[in-house]
Protein backbone atom coordinates (compact mmCIF):
# COMPACT_ATOMS: atom_id res chain seq x y z
CA UNK A 1 0.00 0.00 0.00
CA UNK A 2 1.15 3.56 -1.04
CA UNK A 3 -0.41 6.64 -0.34
CA UNK A 4 1.34 10.17 -1.53
CA UNK A 5 4.04 12.33 0.43
CA UNK A 6 2.87 15.75 0.29
CA UNK A 7 6.36 17.31 0.78
CA UNK A 8 8.53 14.98 -2.10
CA UNK A 9 5.34 14.57 -4.35
CA UNK A 10 5.96 10.92 -4.87
CA UNK A 11 4.43 7.72 -3.70
CA UNK A 12 5.74 6.47 -0.14
CA UNK A 13 5.30 3.14 1.66
CA UNK A 14 1.94 3.25 3.66
CA UNK A 15 3.90 2.60 7.81
CA UNK A 16 0.50 -0.02 8.75
CA UNK A 17 2.33 -3.31 6.40
CA UNK A 18 4.54 -5.16 8.38
CA UNK A 19 7.89 -4.19 9.13
CA UNK A 20 9.48 -7.20 7.22
CA UNK A 21 7.52 -5.58 4.12
CA UNK A 22 10.04 -4.59 1.38
CA UNK A 23 7.56 -1.41 1.28
CA UNK A 24 8.51 -0.46 5.15
CA UNK A 25 12.41 0.77 3.36
CA UNK A 26 13.77 3.79 4.53
CA UNK A 27 15.83 3.74 0.75
CA UNK A 28 18.99 2.74 0.50
CA UNK A 29 21.99 4.55 2.92
CA UNK A 30 25.81 4.08 0.94
CA UNK A 31 26.61 3.10 4.91
CA UNK A 32 24.52 0.11 5.08
CA UNK A 33 20.79 -0.65 5.25
CA UNK A 34 18.17 2.08 5.27
CA UNK A 35 18.52 5.89 6.37
CA UNK A 36 18.33 7.44 9.69
CA UNK A 37 16.11 9.85 10.32
CA UNK A 38 17.74 13.22 12.69
CA UNK A 39 16.58 16.72 12.83
CA UNK A 40 14.41 18.84 11.55
CA UNK A 41 11.38 18.43 9.09
CA UNK A 42 12.11 20.11 5.64
CA UNK A 43 9.51 22.65 3.61
CA UNK A 44 11.59 22.70 0.76
CA UNK A 45 10.68 24.96 -2.30
CA UNK A 46 9.31 23.61 -5.39
CA UNK A 47 8.04 23.76 -9.17
CA UNK A 48 8.81 27.81 -8.52
CA UNK A 49 11.43 29.43 -10.89
CA UNK A 50 15.34 29.05 -10.84
CA UNK A 51 16.87 32.35 -9.20
CA UNK A 52 20.44 33.41 -8.97
CA UNK A 53 20.16 32.57 -5.15
CA UNK A 54 17.87 29.45 -5.45
CA UNK A 55 19.08 26.14 -7.64
CA UNK A 56 16.00 24.20 -9.44
CA UNK A 57 16.65 20.18 -10.62
CA UNK A 58 16.79 18.59 -7.65
CA UNK A 59 14.63 15.74 -7.01
CA UNK A 60 13.81 12.77 -4.82
CA UNK A 61 15.39 9.23 -5.65
CA UNK A 62 12.54 6.58 -5.55
CA UNK A 63 15.55 3.91 -5.19
CA UNK A 64 17.60 5.26 -2.51
CA UNK A 65 14.73 7.77 -0.74
CA UNK A 66 17.59 10.94 -1.34
CA UNK A 67 17.68 13.81 -3.05
CA UNK A 68 20.10 14.06 -5.57
CA UNK A 69 20.90 16.70 -8.73
CA UNK A 70 19.19 16.46 -11.98
CA UNK A 71 21.17 18.31 -13.97
CA UNK A 72 23.68 15.86 -15.67
CA UNK A 73 22.67 13.49 -17.94
CA UNK A 74 23.86 10.16 -16.14
CA UNK A 75 22.09 11.00 -12.80
CA UNK A 76 24.78 10.35 -10.39
CA UNK A 77 25.67 7.24 -8.33
CA UNK A 78 22.28 5.94 -6.18
CA UNK A 79 23.14 3.30 -3.35
CA UNK A 80 21.08 1.44 -4.29
CA UNK A 81 22.92 0.73 -7.54
CA UNK A 82 22.92 1.95 -10.80
CA UNK A 83 21.75 5.62 -11.53
CA UNK A 84 19.47 8.04 -9.70
CA UNK A 85 15.82 7.36 -10.75
CA UNK A 86 13.85 10.70 -10.30
CA UNK A 87 10.34 11.66 -9.27
CA UNK A 88 8.13 14.00 -8.21
CA UNK A 89 8.78 17.52 -7.86
CA UNK A 90 11.51 20.07 -8.99
CA UNK A 91 13.23 20.87 -5.96
CA UNK A 92 14.37 24.76 -6.09
CA UNK A 93 16.88 24.91 -3.31
CA UNK A 94 18.06 28.27 -2.04
CA UNK A 95 21.72 28.68 -1.43
CA UNK A 96 24.45 31.24 -0.43
CA UNK A 97 22.23 33.03 1.60
CA UNK A 98 22.23 34.14 5.86
CA UNK A 99 20.67 31.63 7.21
CA UNK A 100 17.55 32.92 7.91
CA UNK A 101 15.88 31.49 11.34
CA UNK A 102 13.25 28.10 10.47
CA UNK A 103 16.77 27.00 7.54
CA UNK A 104 19.90 25.48 8.21
CA UNK A 105 22.51 26.03 6.28
CA UNK A 106 25.55 23.47 5.62
CA UNK A 107 23.50 20.87 2.61
CA UNK A 108 26.41 20.54 0.12
CA UNK A 109 26.55 18.44 -3.27
CA UNK A 110 28.65 16.10 -4.12
CA UNK A 111 30.12 15.80 -7.39
CA UNK A 112 30.80 11.86 -7.11
CA UNK A 113 27.36 10.57 -6.29
CA UNK A 114 24.89 13.96 -7.11
CA UNK A 115 23.66 13.64 -3.67
CA UNK A 116 22.85 16.19 -1.12
CA UNK A 117 24.71 15.74 2.01
CA UNK A 118 24.60 17.62 4.80
CA UNK A 119 28.29 19.66 5.55
CA UNK A 120 27.72 20.18 9.47
CA UNK A 121 29.43 17.35 11.11
CA UNK A 122 33.52 15.98 11.17
CA UNK A 123 33.41 13.82 8.45
CA UNK A 124 31.24 13.99 5.05
CA UNK A 125 29.38 10.28 5.30
CA UNK A 126 30.04 7.49 3.32
CA UNK A 127 29.70 8.53 -0.55
CA UNK A 128 28.19 5.32 -2.68
CA UNK A 129 30.56 5.95 -5.14
CA UNK A 130 33.37 5.41 -3.16
CA UNK A 131 34.87 6.65 0.12
CA UNK A 132 33.41 10.12 1.90
CA UNK A 133 31.42 12.62 0.14
CA UNK A 134 33.39 15.46 -1.83
CA UNK A 135 32.11 19.29 -1.66
CA UNK A 136 31.40 21.23 -4.09
CA UNK A 137 29.44 24.09 -5.48
CA UNK A 138 26.97 25.94 -3.24
CA UNK A 139 25.92 26.08 0.01
CA UNK A 140 22.86 25.24 0.41
CA UNK A 141 19.94 26.86 3.26
CA UNK A 142 16.86 24.51 3.92
CA UNK A 143 14.03 26.15 4.89
CA UNK A 144 11.97 23.77 7.97
CA UNK A 145 9.35 23.15 10.02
Amino acid sequence: MYSTDSILGVAKPDRTVPEDSPATTDGACPAGAGHDSAGYNFNIPHDIPETPTAQHNWRFCTKCYGMFFWGYADNGRCPAGNAHAAAGYDFVLPHDIPEPPGSQRNWRFCPKCYGLYFYGYPTNGVCPAGNAHSVAGYDFVLPHL
